[in-house]
């Protein structure tokens, strides 16, 4: 059966491409396809393009480039990228330029016709409010301060580029998932447009998982890895390799990498992936299918190897997703420390002072926010202060204040209300930093548009030279590939069935009776991410044993009571006992979007760990069977245990 090998590029802008050289020498690929978007990247890009109409596109993708073509074009190794940004056209006329100064050819094809700035600002309230898709308020209120407005697109027009003979793709904003399901339904000659059938939709929903588990580059291959002790197991996180997909003509994937490189592929790293920003997991929505996970397998085999199968997908929706962006005022922010002693009063009469100077200077602001790096800016309320006098014995103590303001002029005056503190303020004060720190704030704006709106204004153009040559496609891996996969390195397992630490049993342990109180970090892992204004998790069991534990204990209402004295927002849940894992979304998290939230974690990342500190009660002879159970994952030594075993 005739397959393709895709391989993951970056997973943002200003990710690392050394291991795309990996998996384009080593890993046997027909396409590379890189993300260089998130929701916070466009407002990045759009002060770019304020600042140079000629900027608005990620400029990695020129260095990338430059680095990477020489290796993918003798191999036939084609690139789909959407760092064109905001300005796609001129993303590939700099690569372009670039190519001609270093004697490189290739033919460049451009989609655009995503920006649809100029149709809201000229809908009609009445006809289309562009109403916020998590809030409902109409856009009415932000209109006027939009500086850009994308929709995002499908695959069908990377498909066309493709068949057009494009050595590079280059887009603006398409689904992240797109990037890949393009090359998919262009090699495999998967039915896109008007796909209808249970087989034609399944394999598009195959597609759209591969792709969302290939778009974060190593997130896909143990990066970023969240769980106590656990990550310390995954091998030459300096060499990582991103992962790579083996995919059929009839969807079904193997998750892999390049020999000899970094990381791990198994059943717990792949469905931390899995679940990263995708809200409700039984539909997933993309512009070409949506997906559900209910029923979706993976398949450890040992040695950096996952199979995927068992996704189903339904049609996509009849409208398509947004984002926009608006200016929402400014920020300036400060850092400085006290030391020992007395170094937490120091910090708090240093902030009561600038409160004072803030008040009499009548200075105008929204918001003072104060957080103690290395003490609570990760977990907030959920990472408890110490009382004063444990505080004041600390070594030091810093302190971060960030002011929200209308006013450029006020967020420009902030940080010189500080430096006179050095001599006439409390003493033993070190590294102040931010007299010149202000930055535009951009709210997001996620909306839906109708498919027809935008549809019809994608453009697809072919630029430069034709003289490279496209390879045939390549089909499964040889014998010889197969053979380095299985000698590739394997780290040493984490002691014990789960990393536990002695320390978790409690005297008299071995009698089983009575309860335990513990965090959920000793049974679980996790992962978090942000969409806008929303903080999306994942919390996965060790084994089917602790599964239930999770099932039972860890519910939507008790995520949200654990998180209530810091984020009091509503939290939506799921179970998956498929993956052995569950699914939690809390709503209105991060002050509004990463691109106002004025918190050092503004994209929600480090949540996973505040979660992990839930604390759940189980019998001693529960957490016993817990701990004994071994993974469900491969962690380097021996074989698997049976990922599928206690999930029907």
């Amino acid at each position: 059966m005739k397959s393709i090998r895709i391989g993951a590029g970056l997973g943002f802008y200003g990710d690392n491409w050394e291991p795309v050289v990996a998996s384009i020498e080593r890993g046997n690929v027909q396409f590379i396809a890189s993300d260089h978007l998130a929701e916070l990247t466009l407002a990045i890009l759009q002060k770019d393009r304020q600042r140079d109409p000629a900027l608005g596109y990620a400029r990695d993708v020129v260095p990338m480039l430059l680095r990477l073509w020489p290796l993918m074009q003798p191999r036939g190794v084609r690139f789909v990228c959407n760092a064109g940004g905001l300005n796609p056209h001129g993303a590939a006329q700099a690569v372009l330029a670039a190519f001609a100064s270093k004697g490189l050819q290739a033919r460049v094809a451009v989609v655009s016709g995503d920006d649809v700035l100029s149709q809201v600002l000229s809908i009609e309230a009445s006809a289309n409010p562009f109403a916020h898709l998590f809030t409902g308020s109409p856009v009415a209120g932000v209109r006027d301060r939009l500086v850009f407005a994308n929709a995002y697109l499908g695959a069908a027009p990377i498909v066309q580029a493709l068949d057009a003979g494009a050595d590079i793709v280059i887009t603006g904003r398409v689904a992240d998932a797109a990037l890949f399901l393009g090359p998919l339904v262009h090699a495999l000659g998967w039915t896109l447009h008007g796909a209808s059938t249970e087989t034609d939709l399944n394999r598009l929903a195959q597609g759209l998982a591969v792709g969302h588990l290939l778009e974060c580059s190593g997130q896909g291959s143990g990066g970023n890895f969240g769980s106590r002790g656990a990550w310390q197991a995954i091998p030459d996180l300096a060499h990582i390799g991103y992962p790579i997909a083996e995919v059929r003509e009839d969807g079904a994937a193997l998750i892999t990498k390049a020999p000899g490189t970094g990381g791990r592929i198994n059943f717990d790293t792949v469905r931390q992936q899995l679940l990263y920003e995708v809200h409700n997991p039984h539909a997933y929505l993309s512009p070409d299918v949506t997906l559900d996970m209910g029923n979706l397998r993976l398949e450890d085999e040992g040695q950096d190897r996952v199979r995927l199968t068992g996704a189903r997908g339904t049609a996509p929706p009849d409208a398509l997703k947004v984002v926009a962006g608006y200016r929402d005022g400014h920020k300036a922010e400060v850092t400085w420390g006290f030391s020992w002693p007395d170094a937490w009063d120091k910090a708090q009469a240093a902030q009561a002072t600038i409160r004072t100077l803030l008040e009499e200077k009548r200075i105008p602001f929204d918001e003072l926010y104060v957080e103690y790096p290395g003490l609570n800016s990760a977990h907030g309320a959920l990472a408890p202060l110490p009382e004063a006098t444990s505080l004041n014995e600390l070594n030091e103590i810093w302190t971060r204040m960030v002011l929200r303001t209308p006013s450029k002029a006020a967020a420009d005056g902030f940080g010189r209300l500080f430096p006179w503190i050095g001599l006439s303020g409390p003493a033993y004060t070190c590294g102040f930093t931010g007299l010149h720190n202000t930055t535009e704030l951009l709210g997001i704006w996620p909306s839906l548009i109708s498919r027809e709106a935008v549809q019809a204004s994608v453009k697809l153009e072919l630029l430069g030279s034709a003289a490279s040559v496209t390879a045939p496609i390549r089909a499964e891996m040889t014998a010889n590939d197969e053979a380095k996969v299985e000698a590739r390195s394997a780290a040493p397992a984490p002691r014990g069935p789960l990393g536990a630490e002695p320390g978790l049993r409690q005297p008299g342990a071995g009698s089983n009776t009575g309860s335990v109180r513990i965090p959920l970090a000793h049974i679980a892992h996790a992962r978090s991410g942000d969409k806008a204004d929303w903080v999306d998790f994942g919390l996965f069991a060790w084994n089917a044993t602790g599964y239930a534990v999770l099932e039972r204990e860890v519910t939507a209402d008790r995520v949200q009571a654990h998180f209530a004295p810091w984020l009091p927002g509503d939290v939506d849940g799921w179970a998956l006992p498929n993956i052995l894992a569950l699914k939690f979304v809390l709503r209105g998290a991060l002050q509004g979007g990463g691109a106002r939230n004025l918190r050092l974690d503004n994209l929600g990342k480090a949540m996973a760990g505040a979660l992990l500190r839930m604390e759940i009660e189980l019998t001693q002879e529960e957490l016993d069977a817990v701990l004994n159970t071994p993974r469900a994952g491969w962690w380097g030594e021996g074989t698997p245990a049976n990922s599928l075993e206690g999930m029907q």
